[in-house]
């Protein structure tokens, strides 16, 4: 009879293992593939080098659709855009250089898998030069192999918006630094 109790308590014991590992599926975080990470990074500096040129066609077309439920539509959204990329033409913007990093993981928010890219980039504004530490956001449906983007400098000054925007990701995700300093 101790025999059957043992193997009880293992059976239930896997069982309960099985179940959690179901239930926390957000919280654990896969790794991309090369193929994920090469895509990723050249849609990234596609949008930057078209957006750097003026051009910021393809940085409209990438920006995942979260994004205009909280600014007042899509419309809205691109006419905002355009107004910021604009102003920051006519303060003439130079742009020295930018690197990308690897995301380190990819994380589970229902539908989608998202990772984080952090990006540094030097410019310059009205002879002032800085340096942006942030990061670009990758979403995609867990069935599709096509990325888009939200830039994560918009949570700067709040790190709460990333819920609003993939209010299914877990708050256990490591962000990457993001700020801004002068040089």
């Amino acid at each position: 009879m101790q025999h059957k109790g043992k193997i009880v308590v293992k059976v239930i014991q896997k069982v309960l293992l099985i179940v959690m590992l179901i239930s926390t599926e957000n919280i654990f975080a896969i790794e991309l593939s090369k193929e994920d990470v090469d895509q990723i990074h050249k849609d990234i500096s596609g949008m930057y080098t078209a957006f750097e040129s003026g051009d910021i066609s393809l940085f409209l077309k990438s920006t995942h659709s979260s994004i205009y439920e909280l600014v007042g539509g899509k419309a809205n959204y691109e006419s905002m855009t355009v107004s910021a990329i604009a102003s920051l033409m006519e303060q003439g913007i130079v742009f020295h250089e930018a690197t990308l990093g690897k995301p380190k993981r990819l994380y589970l928010a229902g539908d989608n898998e998202v990772c984080f890219v952090p990006r540094v980039s030097i410019m310059e504004i009205q002879g002032q030069k800085m340096k942006s530490t942030g990061f670009m956001i990758a979403i995609k449906k867990k069935d599709s192999s096509h990325w888009k983007y939200l830039d994560g400098s918009g949570l700067r000054k709040d790190q709460g918006l990333l819920w609003k925007l993939l209010p299914e990701l877990s708050r256990d995700v490591e962000l990457p630094a993001n700020y801004i300093e002068m040089l």
